[in-house]
């Protein structure tokens, strides 16, 4: 079954020019496919930046990374683009940059999402790019909007949207300063969030290799392991959050590499075994809530930890966690909390 987003704009395909059409930030379901069969006078072309998306779609044409470039789409130029309007303002207009250097002239923009997401503000942020901004549908609480292209190509490239943010954290008694660079729509990306910022304050020494899963920006990374002797894997879903904890990793000089995966597929792979855990992990997809991933996590770490090990998360004190480390892992301490933010512990020194 198609995705809402997906629903209505099968309701509007035939809106759509023929020639090549790319589908941006494209959603996890069959829609590529199904549109291939209704509109065979289109070339069908993907991108997203999520890694998980990018593996579901592996027999189509499908680009994946934190930028799309010519390479990639073999220079291939758009008669239409559809973006999926992404959960932030900021990187809509990152979209837009990126895609801007691959269309050609006249071509049209759709944007479609869903309507608590904020697609009807997608209209001011289209006004550089487009004459004119039209909505051709809304159902399923979804929004579809196009508009014509009016030529303009950003100049800017990938390295122009990185964001640089100077923090200093608190981490046993010893102040460690940090810059984060970041791309748009990443967590963490401006200011240090206080679920983090709680973990970091609590942390003890860690020493040895350590995976940091979710990494967004990699500030859990780069703080302790300019704090501590220690280096990190860090993994994010987001090819946005990779590249931007590389930045961080290197801007910072210490030990640590970010890489994708969907949830623990690109670390189980590996075979590698790990010291110790932080995380501040997701629980969220898209809009929805959803534990899925943190709970892959900690019902995997018994095969991801060496036997002496530490394991450290910081989570909203809502979220039904405690019971599951207990069950997989030992029983937890709560090291610390504060109205919003429990962070939990356990480790063997055996």
């Amino acid at each position: 079954m198609l995705f809402a987003e997906n629903q209505v704009l099968e309701r509007n395909i035939e809106h759509l020019p023929a020639g090549n059409v790319l589908l941006l930030d494209l959603v996890n379901d069959n829609a590529i496919s199904e549109f291939s069969v209704q509109r065979t006078d289109i070339n069908w072309f993907g991108y997203t930046p999520y890694f998980d998306t990018h593996q579901m779609h592996k027999k189509h044409n499908i680009s994946f990374g934190a930028w799309l470039t010519q390479e990639q789409t073999n220079n291939t130029k758009f008669d239409a683009v559809v973006i999926y309007f992404p959960k932030t303002k900021l990187r809509f207009d990152y979209y837009l940059s990126m895609v801007s250097k691959h269309l050609n002239s006249g071509a049209v923009i759709y944007v479609v999402g869903e309507k608590k997401g904020g697609v009807k503000g997608c209209a001011k942020v289209l006004e550089t790019y487009c004459s004119d901004t039209a909505k051709l549908d809304s159902a399923r609480h979804c929004m579809l909007f196009a508009a014509s292209y009016n030529d303009y190509v950003c100049n800017k490239t990938l390295d122009d949207w990185f964001s640089k943010t100077d923090v200093t954290i608190e981490i046993e008694q010893q102040s460690v300063s940090l810059k984060l660079l970041a791309l748009p729509g990443v967590f963490s990306a401006n200011t240090l969030d206080n679920g983090t910022q709680l973990l970091l304050n609590t942390m003890t020494e860690v020493t040895g290799h350590g995976l940091d899963f979710g990494c967004g920006c990699g500030v859990i990374s780069a703080a302790l392991a300019k704090r501590y002797d220690c280096s990190f894997t860090a993994v994010d879903v987001d090819a946005l959050a990779v590249a931007s904890s590389n930045k961080t990793f290197v801007e910072n000089d210490v030990k640590a590499n970010a890489i994708s995966s969907n949830g623990l597929s690109a670390i189980i792979s590996s075979g590698d075994k790990y010291n110790f855990i932080v995380t501040n992990p997701p629980f969220h997809t898209g809009t929805k809530t959803d534990y899925t991933i943190t709970e892959q996590l900690i019902s995997q770490a018994p095969k991801l930890l060496k036997r002496k090990y530490q394991f450290w998360m910081v989570a909203n004190s809502f979220l039904p966690y405690p019971e599951l480390i207990k069950r997989h892992l030992k029983v937890v301490e709560i090291k610390n909390k504060n109205k919003r933010f429990n962070i939990y512990y356990t480790g063997t020194s055996i």
